[in-house]
């Protein structure tokens, strides 16, 4: 009976010591960051000694709607300053979110060309070799346009700091929003013509590029 007990008492101490332990481990993990939100949707955690210095209020019922039904697309940019000269410092790292958004698409021109691909039928070999040039260079110039920020449909979202020392980490999250960057090549007249040109030999430009797009979305 004495060994029962004992055997009970010991089994809920180990029972108890191992709760405590995935508790205070719970714990920990959740003080080491904080969390971006839009419309009460957390979107990005960041360090939980980062400053927010900045909240694109505007766009935060559209951004959680994304996030809601799985199209947020976003790209994280960074600059490290002495942060003294601030709107330099977020101007780079806006810069450098924009470049890494270029990078993804820019990773992923086989990939868009082999879907170009896909769509040719009873297109002569010669003939289906052109068009998928004439895409593929499309695409790399609305690439292009992603890298130097000269489409609309992507912003800045929110801007935080973190201070290392006596350096700033200065980040900032930029949204992609699928629709807002489709109806800006849509309304772009160079883009726009060359896609229109892409149709009349049966390629869905837009078709194909929302194909990568998901993509990003995985």
């Amino acid at each position: 009976m004495i060994f029962e007990n004992d055997w009970v008492l010991w089994t809920v101490v180990i029972v108890s010591a191992l709760l405590g332990a995935f508790l205070l481990f719970t714990l920990l993990q959740q003080d080491q960051y904080q969390w971006i939100t839009a419309n009460g949707y957390k979107i990005q955690s960041i360090p939980r000694d980062a400053t927010i210095v900045f909240v694109n209020n505007s766009m935060e019922k559209r951004v959680g709607e994304l996030y809601k039904t799985g199209r947020l697309v976003a790209f994280v940019g960074q600059s490290i300053s002495g942060g003294i000269d601030t709107v330099s410092a977020r101007e780079k790292a806006k810069i450098n979110a924009y470049k890494e958004l270029a990078e993804y698409f820019n990773a992923r021109v086989q990939t868009f060309a082999a879907l170009v691909e896909g769509q040719l039928q009873n297109i002569p070999d010669s003939k289906s070799q052109e068009v998928k040039s004439i895409a593929v260079e499309a695409y790399k110039r609305v690439t292009q346009m992603f890298s130097e920020a000269q489409i609309s449909g992507a912003y800045v979202y929110a801007i935080w700091e973190e201070r290392v020392g006596s350096l700033v980490y200065t980040n900032v999250l930029l949204v992609f929003d699928p629709e807002g960057v489709i109806e800006a090549l849509k309304a772009n007249k160079e883009i726009n013509n060359q896609i229109a040109e892409l149709g009349k030999s049966g390629v869905d430009f837009f078709k194909a590029l929302n194909s990568i797009i998901d993509e990003a979305k995985k």
